[in-house]
């Protein structure tokens, strides 16, 4: 008789034993589950929005080979400009005119990276950069080909108050038909600086 009682407390045991242990795997199961959750992050599609109206890829600027001509003219004239800051004791000036040499020399034989440019409802995206609409006052879009393909945005910003986007293979035309929407359409001055390195092949 003993023997049997002890028998049958041992079964009850083992059943409050795999009972304990079940409830264990489900709420480890659990935790899993929600870390699992925390974890997923929401692509970048769906932070700015799913809807894009248009989008393209263009090299970030027009790039030109430069010749040895090139090379020389650029170095003569900041030879002359160096030499009319030593004549007049200048030096800050000479010392400006060194480092503008070293940086356009180096600048100019800068290939350039391919950028992503996409419209969509909350702004324009080049990249990973996101240009709010709200952040904008207009647009204008430069296009004499084979020479101009250039979409210029005007920013709220007095740090950089023209953003410019090159256009590369898209219809200008499809562009304005979207900006309309959210944008002015005013025309924008282009500056002395860009004439001028558009004309000497920067």
């Amino acid at each position: 008789m003993p023997n049997i009682l002890n028998l049958k407390e041992k079964e009850n045991k083992e059943q409050e034993d795999n009972k304990v242990q079940m409830q264990d795997q489900n709420s480890s199961s659990k935790n899993v589950m929600k870390k699992e959750k925390k974890q997923v992050k929401k692509p970048d599609s769906v932070e700015y929005g799913t809807k894009i109206h248009l989008e393209w890829t263009t090299p970030e600027f027009e790039y030109h080979n430069k010749s040895k001509n090139w090379f020389i003219i650029t170095g003569i004239i900041a030879g002359i400009l160096f030499l009319i800051a030593i004549f007049t004791k200048n030096f800050l000036f000479g010392l400006l005119i060194g480092i503008s040499y070293f940086l356009i020399t180096t600048y100019s034989m800068k290939k350039p990276d391919d950028i992503k440019v996409s419209i969509i409802p909350k702004g324009i995206k080049i990249n990973k950069a996101l240009y709010d609409f709200d952040n904008l006052r207009s647009f204008w879009i430069f296009y004499d080909p084979p020479k101009i393909r250039e979409l210029s945005l005007r920013s709220k910003k007095m740090v950089m108050p023209y953003i410019k986007i090159p256009l590369g293979g898209q219809n200008p035309v499809e562009v304005r038909k979207v900006l309309i929407k959210y944008l002015p359409e005013k025309k924008h001055k282009e500056s002395t600086i860009d004439n001028l390195a558009r004309n000497l092949k920067f």
